[in-house]
């Protein structure tokens, strides 16, 4: 074997342990958040009753609002959103208000939210939308940039109604 194919063979035996060290990382370093979903989503399943889930995102507003909301559908066929309130350290939350349910229909959905969004502010770039509780309300909590600022935006999930006003990040 000459020199050069020996060079092609070592460099490429450097990038395939680079990869497979960059995976090897991110799936030690996630593997703590994806434990947290597979619990927050078998509680919806024990306790909402879901059959089946669609989606399950976890939604954080400061230290005393942090929620897993699973949506899925339940034996009947119906859809249903499942808050699920977990502590600062990961763990569920317990009491009264730890898990609460809100069936989907009558609410307003994802893919409507969008377009009322994109309508609403159409140079703006979304970046997430997620479900979530502020003032104590379900929302549609919208993250997006405008202007190169980037803001937060609340809509009730229920009627679509702005909640609050948009909240800018600071440039960094």
């Amino acid at each position: 074997m000459s020199k050069r194919a020996k060079i092609i063979l070592l460099a490429i035996l450097i990038v395939l342990i680079l990869i497979a060290g960059v995976y090897l990382y991110y799936t030690i370093s996630m593997q703590g958040r994806m434990k947290e979903r597979n619990t927050a989503i078998a509680a919806a399943q024990t306790q909402a009753k879901l059959v089946e889930v669609e989606r399950a995102d976890k939604w954080v507003w400061g230290e005393n609002s942090i929620f897993w909301v699973v949506m899925g559908t339940m034996a009947d066929g119906k859809q249903e959103y499942v808050w699920l309130k977990y502590n600062s350290d990961g763990t569920p939350a317990k009491g009264n208000n730890a898990v609460r349910t809100l069936p989907v229909e009558g609410t307003v959905t994802r893919e409507q939210m969008q377009d009322r969004f994109a309508a609403e502010l159409p140079e703006a770039k979304l970046i997430r939308m997620l479900p979530g509780v502020y003032l104590n309300q379900y929302t549609w909590q919208i993250f997006y940039e405008q202007n190169d600022t980037r803001y937060y935006r609340f809509y009730n999930l229920k009627d679509g109604s702005a909640v609050g006003q948009p909240s800018a990040l600071p440039k960094w």
